[in-house]
Formats: structure tokens, sequence, C-alpha cells
């Protein structure tokens, strides 16, 4: 090809925008399609799948007591070492053994969300939850102590996840929460 051909085929180009169709081609079909953008946390809210590694719990059994036996061994596996356990006698019942963690606290700064003190726990009171929303607005809110993670989580064990709910902001004494309606759901995806 000579170059009068090509230079004729690139003012043409120019002349007819040939490039600005080609990428307007691509782009136009996204224009009218559904978007998938999520309304958070003004009108929803995802709520992940059971395998997601969020904040600690701390669980009870049945009758309502504390699993933690204050065996330290969470605090001994954690490779960043933000556990805090002391260990203590339980003299008013409310553990499943003679002793439970007198003192637990965990560093949310530090952790990594590995999971490993959760395996290390021979009686499964540690649990990693799917709250994943732990924004503060201070340093000293970003360590959890035990009577924060007795508190069960909004989101039940049970609960499947991996969908979109309904959501509504609150605000309380220790800042904004979104609640989420487990009543009205839909698939992510």
């Amino acid at each position: 090809m000579s170059d009068k051909n090509r230079s004729l085929g690139r003012f043409l180009k120019k002349v007819f925008f040939v490039d600005l169709i080609q990428g307007l081609a691509i782009t136009l079909p996204y224009t009218f399609s559904k978007t998938i953008t999520l309304r958070y946390p003004d009108d929803e809210k995802w709520i992940p799948y059971k395998r997601f590694r969020g904040l600690h719990t701390l669980n009870k059994n049945k009758d309502g007591k504390e699993l933690c036996v204050g065996c330290e061994l969470c605090q001994k596996a954690c490779p960043t070492q933000c556990i805090t356990v002391i260990p203590g006698e339980d003299k008013t019942g409310k553990g499943i053994s003679d002793r439970i963690g007198y003192r637990w606290e965990i560093d949310l700064l530090r952790c990594m969300y590995c999971g490993l003190c959760e395996d290390a726990c021979p009686t499964e009171a540690l649990k990693l939850g799917r709250e994943y929303e732990l924004a503060g607005f201070s340093v000293q809110r970003q360590i959890r102590t035990k009577d924060e993670l007795l508190n069960p989580q909004e989101i039940p064990v049970d609960f499947e996840g991996g969908v979109i709910v309904k959501a509504r902001l609150v605000t309380d004494d220790k800042g904004i929460k979104v609640k989420a309606d487990m009543s009205v759901q839909k698939k992510w995806w």
C-alpha cells in the first residue's frame, strides 16, 4: 500500500470518527443494562457467606454458660499477638468449667483475621463472625473486650449468606450502625 493510500485512509478515519464509533459500540450496551451498584448503607447491605472471617465472637452453650475456659491457646496461636487472655476461677457459675477467661481482649487494628485462634480453641468458644463494619471514631474502639464479644451478632449462625438485604441506618451512643432486615433479600449476582 502506498503512502498516498495510507494518508487517505487516516484522513477518512478522522473525518468519519471511526475510532469514536468503535469505542461507543463497546460502551453503549452498558448504558442500557441493569446496574449492579449497591445503595449501601442507605438501602442495601451485603450479608457475607458462612465462611467469611469478620469480627470475633465468644460463644455460650445452650444453658447460657461461657464456653471459654481461659486456656490461652488462642493467644499463643495468634501470629500478631493481638489477643490477651487472663484466666481466672469461676466462682459465679457462668462458665462451663471452674476456670474462665477472666479478661479477654482483642486488638482489631493488629488482627489479620487469619482464623488461627479459631482453629486453636478446644471448646469452640471463639469464632470469627460475619460482621465486617468495624470502623470507629477512636483507636480505643478497636480494642474489643469480653463483654462486647459475648453479645450475639445480628446475623444468625445458620443463615447461608451471599445475599443482599434491605438495610437502614441507626444512630446510637457508639456511632452509626447499619441494621439489616433479613426478611427482604435478593441473591448477589
